[in-house]
Formats: structure tokens, sequence, C-alpha cells
């Protein structure tokens, strides 16, 4: 692109120096013969000058094309890069996610494993440690399945499909009542685990609306 430009700057230079030249040339000679002569002669250096100017014109037209397919090529490449950085970035938060699930998995299992462990979450003196070990249970299950719909990039009906399969269990929807009020503290809105909940939610919402005497 750099040549190009040089060239077209080096037309114009030629152009107008042909023409001051052709100038400086009939007024030294002088004479109305030599001025004839040299008005043909200008004649011919008019249509070498309209050439030239075409040509000028179509280097000129060139360059600004070549312009143009560079800016349209910068503009997908960087476009590009930042879809590279935007998996990558959606990339890591997974794997952070998956990292900071399999450190809730481990302190579940020790939970399960110790009962002494076990009762060092709130509330845990409030069931029988049986039925605590169940509900921790019912928790380490909602959370693996989460992980799970979350790498898949389930829909909505499988999410909702699968949370009315597992809430079928009674210990199940015992769990989620109890966990209900810290999940909203704690989850953030229009997160993939934050809607998960949600469509929990709906399907508690029909399990209660279908017991005798609802008032749904």
């Amino acid at each position: 692109m750099t040549v190009i430009a040089g060239a077209t700057l080096l037309t114009v230079v030629v152009l107008v120096a042909t023409w001051l030249a052709a100038d400086g040339v009939v007024r030294a000679v002088g004479g109305s013969a030599a001025l004839d002569r040299w008005a043909d002669l200008g004649n011919a250096f008019g249509v070498l000058s309209s050439v030239l100017s075409g040509m000028a014109f179509i280097v000129l037209i060139v360059t600004l094309w070549i312009q143009l397919r560079e800016l349209a090529l910068q503009r997908t490449e960087l476009g590009l890069q930042r879809q590279a950085i935007e998996r990558s970035s959606s990339e890591l938060k997974r794997a952070a996610e998956a990292e900071m699930r399999s450190l809730h998995f481990e302190l579940l299992r020790l939970s399960l494993e110790d009962p002494a462990l076990a009762r060092v979450w709130p509330d845990a003196s409030a069931v029988d440690p049986e039925r605590q070990r169940q509900l921790l249970y019912a928790n380490l299950i909602y959370q693996h399945l989460v992980l799970a719909m979350g790498l898949d990039g389930a829909t909505d009906d499988q999410i909702r499909a699968t949370l009315r399969y597992v809430l079928r269990s009674e210990i199940m929807r015992e769990y989620w009542t109890s966990a209900v009020a810290l999940r909203h503290q704690t989850e953030t809105p229009a997160t993939r685990t934050w809607r998960i909940g949600c469509i929990g939610d709906e399907i508690m919402q029909e399990y209660a609306c279908a017991q005798p005497g609802s008032s749904c």
C-alpha cells in the first residue's frame, strides 16, 4: 500500500513538473510560429497529461480499495479475538465453578462419613442423625445435578424433567424446603444455578397444589 501511494504522489509531481517546464520553454523561445509549434506540443502534452491523470485516479481508487479491504480484515480479526476471549473467560468461569462444587462435594462427603462433622452444619441438631445424613446426601445429589446440567447445557425442559424426577422423593422435597431460604439468599439472580432453582420451586409449587385441601 505504501508503494502504491508513493507511485501516486510521483505521478502528480511529474505532471506538475511537465507543465512548468513547457511553460518555461514557451516563454524563452517566443514568436508566433514557435508558439504554434509549442501549442501543438502542448496539445500532445494535454493528451499525455489526461492519460497520466487517469492513471493517477485509478491508482488512487486502487489504494483506497486496498485500505478498505485491510480495515475490513482488521475488524474481522478483532471480532474473532473478542470471541476467543469471551470463550476463554466462559471456560475459566465454568472450571472455577466446577472446582468450587468439587470442594462442596468433599465437605458433604466428610459430613456423611463422620456424624461429629455433620453436626457442624447449622440446624443439624434439629433432626435425628439418620435424617441429617439423608438430607446431606440429598444436597449432594442436587449439587451433582446442577453441575451436570450446567456442563451439558440442558434446556429448561430437560432441567424440569430431571428435577421433577428427583423431587418425587419425599426426602428430596424435604431437603428442598429446608434449603430454599438459604438458596434464595446466596444465589445470584439471572445465573444458570438460579434458573435451575426457580424451576425446582415451580415443581415444588405443583406438589403443594396437588395436596388435598390446597387453595391453589
